[in-house]
């Protein structure tokens, strides 16, 4: 790449960079001050409480974030919980919502040696059954278990019947024990036929692992919707200043595969089985409405999870419900629908096996594709070395292999570039005054020597995809979790060996910064000085995309500008390109 271009790049980046850091500051003082206005309404409104004489209790909301409708448990039914396991995941079942309360995934760790647990801030047990998607779900059940099975029953005062069978899979039979299989049984008890309204199924919630995961990883989506991350809640106006609160999401689509939410690493997914007949033999149908709502996580919710609070700031969850078509019943007829209940970790081989294109949940952006490409290739070989650092590492070398000719091809026109320095700096001095004469001569002379100015930007332009890819990916990749590499305790999480007045200090990426350097320095110098001082902020670019971002990222730069390094070295002894006229060489 010439050096203009390499400057176009460095600058779009920077331009990113400065947007991304700006915008999030004011995002986290709108945040802050907004937890200021919430905390001092609280205040007033229990002051204003104490105050009062006593009467019937009101129910309030928070100026922060609307809350959901108050819900106490029915009169003299007290919760009772079920547990049933299997090798992957311990599910907690409750009676009031007749569903997953939580489920705490065996193999998973959340933080400081925690199982990781699904749903664990949430109001809305996975998959409780409503009429309208912001009801309360605490309505108790009747509970009947049979060995790795659970089934709640109850009836409303228009002889409604639900019946909800929940079945764990205990690994026989090659079955995900991620997944769970749930029937949802409408029956008519009473003497009239009855018309069942649309009805809701809950997804439970899903809120950060960590204090400082990104809030873009956070969110809802739905097969045909995109996704909605928990700022969507919360749009800001001109400048990331500004802008209203959006309450809850509601979307209608008639044909709705699947509805999930998700977190950095971890997933809930539901999905209606449309292959299910009723006892009439007509065919269930898609989802047709999405709705989904955030809500904070107080501090001592966030602590008594054993969570960390470093580096404060509010934490944002979301939940979600699948709304799902009525249907009509005559006296004692009944109608089933199927569905699948995933909760555990993102894994995107896992996930795709579902079958019903819920892996795009994982959200790879617009080069999904080669992170997709980049993780497969990366399980690939953690399965023959048994270390996602070293997978990691060998791919990148594989990749920077296959690009070796096309890098060398471009680091030979740079060096033909700069033989024709000289040239076009006395084009510069003797057409000062006509840019257009200079330019025009200036093409002249590549097409003269048969030079490409683009020919070195190749190299870049595909290593950009590349690192994106990358980014993407090692952002959601769950694999990675816990894998450790020299100091690098968890290559998902930025490598911070320790805090000097409470920034974080994370040597990988100033390592990485340092081999740009290096890169640079040896790399054919071409361009004025101006531009090649330009260029030296791409290092200082990178470290601002990897500094706290997951340390695997920065080891694969790191690796990849070693490589370049090498093979700078392996061919600065070359014999140096000629510099012929391209009519000349013909003749020859």
């Amino acid at each position: 790449m010439d050096r203009t271009g390499k400057i176009v790049v460095a600058l779009s980046l920077l331009l990113l960079v400065a947007w991304t850091i700006f915008n999030q500051r004011e995002m986290q003082k709108i945040a802050a001050a907004r937890a200021v206005v919430a905390e001092e309404q609280q205040k007033q409104e229990a002051a204003a409480a104490a105050a009062a004489p006593p009467a019937t209790p009101a129910v309030t909301a928070s100026a922060a974030t609307p809350a959901a409708p108050a819900a106490p448990a029915a009169p003299g039914v007290p919760e009772k919980t079920t547990k049933i396991s299997n090798s992957k995941v311990e599910f907690t079942f409750t009676n009031l919502g007749g569903g997953i309360s939580q489920a705490l995934l065996i193999e998973h760790e959340a933080e400081s040696g925690k199982r990781m647990v699904i749903n664990e801030f949430g109001e809305f047990p996975i998959a409780a059954v409503t009429d309208d998607a912001d009801q309360p779900t605490n309505l108790p059940h009747t509970v009947t278990v049979e060995g790795p099975s659970i089934t709640y029953t109850s009836i409303d005062a228009t002889q409604r019947e639900l019946r909800k069978k929940f079945t764990v899979p205990q690994g026989g039979g090659g079955e995900d024990e991620y997944m769970v299989t749930l029937d949802i049984t409408y029956t008519n008890r009473g003497p009239q036929p009855i018309d069942f309204a649309d009805y809701y199924v809950h997804t439970g919630s899903a809120a950060p692992v960590h204090q400082l995961d990104l809030p873009m990883y956070t969110g809802l989506k739905a097969s045909n919707l995109g996704f909605h991350d928990v700022n969507w809640f919360a749009p800001s106006g001109f400048l990331g200043i500004g802008g209203g609160e959006r309450p809850t999401f509601f979307e209608q689509h008639p044909n709705i595969a699947w509805l999930g939410v998700t977190n950095q690493y971890f997933a809930t997914l539901l999905s209606p089985h449309v292959t299910a007949k009723d006892t009439a033999g007509q065919a269930k149908q898609f989802g047709m409405g999405v709705w989904g709502r955030r809500f904070d996580i107080s501090n001592e919710d966030w602590e008594t999870s054993g969570r960390s609070r470093e580096g404060g700031g509010v934490r944002h969850a979301v939940h979600a419900a699948l709304g799902m078509p009525g249907f009509k019943l005559a006296p004692g007829e009944s109608a089933t629908q199927t569905f699948t209940i995933y909760t555990g970790p993102g894994e995107y081989s896992r996930i795709k096996k579902i079958g019903s294109t819920e892996e795009e949940i994982l959200n790879f952006g617009m080069f999904g594709i080669v992170s997709k490409t980049l993780l497969n290739g990366l399980n690939i070989l953690h399965h023959y070395l048994g270390s996602y650092a070293f997978a990691i590492i060998i791919l990148t070398l594989i990749i920077k292999s296959l690009l070796w000719p096309l890098q060398n091809k471009a680091t030979n026109s740079m060096k033909r570039m700069a033989l024709l320095a000289p040239k076009m700096t006395e084009y510069k001095e003797k057409y000062a005054d006509d840019p257009a004469r200079m330019n025009a001569e200036t093409l002249k002379l590549y097409k003269d020597y048969g030079v490409n100015p683009l020919s070195g930007c190749l190299p870049m332009l595909i290593q950009i995809p590349i690192f994106f890819g990358f980014y993407n990916m090692l952002g959601k990749a769950v694999e990675l979790r816990n894998s450790h590499f020299l100091w690098v305790k968890d290559l998902s999480q930025p490598d911070t060996i320790f805090h000097l007045a409470g920034i974080p200090v994370n040597p990988l990426p100033l390592v990485m910064a340092g081999t740009m350097f290096w890169q640079m320095k040896i790399s054919p110098q071409s361009g004025d000085a101006m531009q090649r001082r330009l260029f030296m902020f791409m290092p200082l670019i990178f470290v601002f995309f990897c500094y706290n971002y997951a340390s695997a990222l920065a080891l694969y730069w790191t690796v990849q500008n070693l490589f370049s390094v090498a093979q700078l070295y392996a061919t600065r002894n070359q014999a140096p390109p000629e510099l012929v006229k391209v009519a000349a060489a013909k003749k020859k």
